[in-house]
């Protein structure tokens, strides 16, 4: 009978918090839905038997981890955000009579409630869009699936120990917090602010010299091999650059405005120039957290998209001819022209045509430099004069006209027909783009699709952090603004103050997304071209592309919290 007075009560907590609950059951069923899809594609068997499933599977091997260890601390994150909000509920607990140890029980029914739920309604999302997002990864990687999409029990079982795993580390983070707090304590812990930092200015100097290096490196480095292995550790400082800013950097700023009189001293600014003191006492971290979730998104899917768009380009550039056919050390003249005939013999009868471009061996690069390919300039000496092709340094290249199956198909017989020349080497027979090609759907579709699903974790936890600084501060302040209004503040005048403060709340991680993207952009694009990507132009409108869908994704969920806001306040 007590087992189930505690269900009951968890049961009802739950129900009477729905504006609270709800969008943490969401976000748990966005990320479990998630984890479950990547995990059925990462076990399908209509991955495993497509010629490019290969290469997006190891890639979708590595993003399952990536993504377990990112949902484990999200999850926690707001674990914690909730369980600090609930504080005083607790503390009320505790003075009504009710032992730490039955609060704890209430809080593991109520985790088992909200955690379960939202991993039963991602098994739902995955079931119900898993076929759609199967094809469309078919069509990413050029292949037409010959089987249906089935979620393994491999893939149930990871997602089902992610989040127990989720679960037990929350669950016994909440239970501690309880059984280590004085009642008292929690009944006037929403009261209190976090305090000012003691070094507040130097480390507000700090975070802007953290981040004005991070930008000039991030804007100068030319050299593409340099712009890769710097990034993250750049990504690490413009982390902690934003960190301390929003801390301390918001505050300086705000002491600042408060010491000019005659900009404080007006009702409209000295309310809000307040009201921004507690908020970003209390909110400073939240908000440099989505402002870091939202530059992943934007850097993440940017990124992969540029990738996939500028895969052709990337490809012809590691192949300035469409094919390159090796011939053993040992050959003369007249079997290397024996060869030249032979490969005319097997495009004719593989419907493909050979043609050979000399003026190719030199290339421009997008800068108008010119260079020869590997570095060196061509000796003409070592050129052999062959019928149709071009016969250089051990191996023939020539272009090959026809449909890519053909073209597949007059590889793989070259190899067959030379496989006892290089029976020790056999993969060393040709090289050629059009296997690159197919591989390269697989890889970068593989990759766009990663960055599709991240880009969704990371905007569902940027949103549910929002989310309830929004409903947690309409509540404190709903008490605030009534006094306002007893002391003279008419609605029209309380309204544009919670407009202007939750404007500038919203927005400062947006803002600063966006200069921390203009600024990112060139070292992003420095980066590409370590994959051979030079389009400026392409990777340029990733990113504002990008960045615009987000923003105005983000604008709507602007208009839905500052009503949800306005009419807790006003309730």
């Amino acid at each position: 009978m007590r087992r189930l007075f505690y269900f009951r009560l968890a049961l009802s907590n739950v129900r009477r918090s729905k504006i609270t609950y709800l969008p943490y059951l969401v976000a748990t069923a966005v990320m479990s839905g998630v984890f479950l899809l990547i995990a059925g594609l990462l076990f399908s068997k209509g991955m495993t038997n497509t010629p490019n499933g290969g290469t997006a599977q190891a890639l979708f091997a590595f993003g399952l981890v990536v993504f377990a260890l990112f949902t484990v601390l999200f999850m926690l994150y707001i674990n914690n955000f909730l369980i600090k909000r609930r504080k005083k509920e607790f503390g009320l607990y505790g003075i009504l009579g009710l032992d730490k140890r039955h609060v704890g029980r209430v809080l593991v029914w109520e985790n088992l409630f909200v955690i379960g739920g939202g991993v039963v309604c991602g098994i739902v999302i995955a079931l119900v869009f898993g076929r759609l997002l199967f094809l469309l990864l078919m069509k990413l990687i050029h292949v037409v699936p010959g089987s249906s999409f089935v979620i393994s029990f491999n893939a149930y079982a990871l997602m089902l120990g992610l989040f127990l795993l989720v679960f037990l580390i929350t669950t016994i983070s909440n239970v501690i917090r309880v059984h280590t707090a004085n009642p008292i304590a929690l009944l006037s812990s929403e009261k209190r602010g976090e305090k000012d930092k003691k070094a507040l200015v130097p480390l507000a100097v700090l975070g802007a010299l953290l981040l004005g290096g991070a930008y000039y490196y991030a804007w100068t480095t030319e050299i593409p091999g340099i712009a890769l292995g710097i990034f993250f550790p750049l990504a690490i400082v413009v982390i902690l650059a934003t960190f301390l800013l929003f801390l301390c950097g918001s505050i300086v700023v705000l002491k600042l405005l408060r010491m000019k009189k005659s900009l404080y001293y007006q009702p409209d600014h000295f309310v809000t120039i307040s009201g921004m003191f507690h908020r970003m006492r209390q909110n400073a971290r939240g908000l440099a957290t989505i402002c870091i979730l939202s530059t992943m998104l934007v850097v993440t899917v940017s990124g992969t998209l540029s990738l996939y768009l500028g895969r052709e380009e990337m490809t012809r550039g590691m192949y300035p001819f469409d094919a390159q056919v090796y011939v053993p050390e040992s050959a003369t003249e007249q079997q290397i022209i024996n060869y030249d005939a032979v490969l005319n013999r097997l495009a004719a009868q593989n419907n493909v045509t050979l043609r050979a471009d000399r003026s190719k061996l030199i290339t421009k690069l997008p800068e108008g430099e010119e260079f020869r390919r590997n570095n060196f300039v061509w000796d003409e000496s070592v050129f052999v004069d062959v019928p149709t092709l071009i016969f250089y340094d051990g191996s023939f290249r020539f272009d090959v006209s026809g449909t890519e199956e053909d073209c597949l198909v007059f590889i793989q017989a070259i190899r067959d027909h030379y496989s006892e020349s290089f029976s020790e080497t056999p993969n060393l027979i040709a090289s050629d783009i059009f296997t690159t090609r197919v591989q390269g759907y697989g890889f970068y579709g593989g990759l766009l699709f990663l960055g599709a699903f991240f880009a969704v974790l990371f905007l569902a936890v940027a949103v549910l952090i929002l989310y309830f600084k929004q409903v947690t501060e309409g509540y404190e302040d709903k008490e605030r603004f009534n006094i306002l209004q007893q002391v003279g503040m008419d609605d029209e005048q309380v309204k544009r103050t919670i407009n202007s403060q939750v404007l500038w709340v919203f927005f400062l991680p947006l803002a600063a997304t966006a200069l921390h993207m203009l600024f990112a952009s060139k070292i992003i694009a420095q980066m590409l071209r370590s994959f051979m990507l030079y389009d400026w132009g392409l990777v340029s409108l990733c990113i504002g592309g990008t960045l615009l869908a987000f923003t105005l994704l983000y604008f709507g969920i602007y208009r839905t919290t500052a009503r949800t806001y306005y009419r807790i306040v006003r309730r």
